[in-house]
C-alpha cells in the first residue's frame, strides 16, 4: 500500500461504517419516539427521504473499498482516483449536512 489515496479511502471506509452504526440507531430512537405519538413538525420532504433511509452511508463504504481496491491494483492513474476520492467527499459531506439538519 503504496499510495497515499489509498490510505484515504480506506479511511474514509472507516468513517462510513461507523457513521452507518450511528445512523441506524439514532434514526431507529427517532422512529420509536414518533410511533409514541410525540408531535413532530412537519419536515421538508428531502428531510423526510433521509430519515427512513439510514443506509446511505453503507454506499460510501462500498465506493470508498473500491477505491482503495483499484488504488492497490494500480489500474488507472492516480489523478482518476483522487477525481473519484474528491466526489466521495463531497456526496458524504451532503448527506451528512441533510442528516444533520434533519435531527437538529
Amino acid at each position: 500500500m503504496k499510495r497515499l489515496t489509498t490510505y484515504y479511502f480506506l479511511l474514509l471506509a472507516c468513517f462510513n461504517v461507523f457513521l452507518s452504526l450511528c445512523l441506524s440507531s439514532v434514526t431507529a430512537e427517532y422512529s420509536a419516539i414518533g410511533e409514541e405519538g410525540i408531535e413532530n413538525p412537519s419536515l421538508p420532504l428531502l428531510l423526510e427521504w433521509a430519515f427512513q433511509r439510514p443506509w446511505w452511508p453503507r454506499i460510501g463504504v462500498v465506493v470508498c473499498v473500491l477505491g482503495a481496491v483499484l488504488s492497490l491494483l494500480g489500474k488507472p492513474h492516480d489523478n482518476v482516483l483522487k477525481n473519484l476520492l474528491m466526489v466521495a467527499l463531497v456526496a458524504e459531506l451532503w448527506g451528512m449536512f441533510l442528516s444533520a439538519v434533519a435531527f437538529i
